[in-house]
């Protein structure tokens, strides 16, 4: 009989073997970084934007639309992602809030028209 003693692991095969395209794990940014200057610069709040800053926010951006794809696929359908999926993940979480007014619930003309009839009425109804 033969014993064989566990043999060490090979350091390079493991460096290579993690995944390194992850986004998570990405130093590349998707969104063009002079595009999110521009949008950070349009705040009068903010004067001068660092690099790193500018990719935290960048990173940041992508993973936040990566999680909201995630929770919008889960709701519909997994292969297409459409807005009622979005806009009904943005109305029933309560971290999504935010986004309500950015991302509302499609409804129709004639019953946006009847919400707008209701509400003048009770503007009348006040004066």
């Amino acid at each position: 009989m033969t014993s064989s003693a566990p043999s060490t692991p090979n350091i390079a095969a493991l460096a290579a073997s993690k995944d390194t395209n992850s986004p998570l794990r990405s130093k590349d940014v998707l969104l063009p970084l002079a595009r999110v200057r521009t949008i950070m610069k349009s705040s009068p709040e903010v004067e001068n934007i660092g690099q790193e800053s500018l990719f935290l926010i960048t990173k940041a951006t992508e993973l936040f639309i990566m999680y909201l794809t995630k929770l919008s696929q889960r709701h519909g359908n997994d292969q297409e992602l459409t807005y009622a999926d979005l806009s009904a993940i943005v109305a029933r979480k309560d971290s999504m809030e935010f986004l309500q007014d950015i991302v509302p619930k499609k409804i129709k003309y004639s019953e946006y028209l009847s919400i707008m009839e209701k509400e003048n009425q009770v503007e009348d109804s006040l004066y």
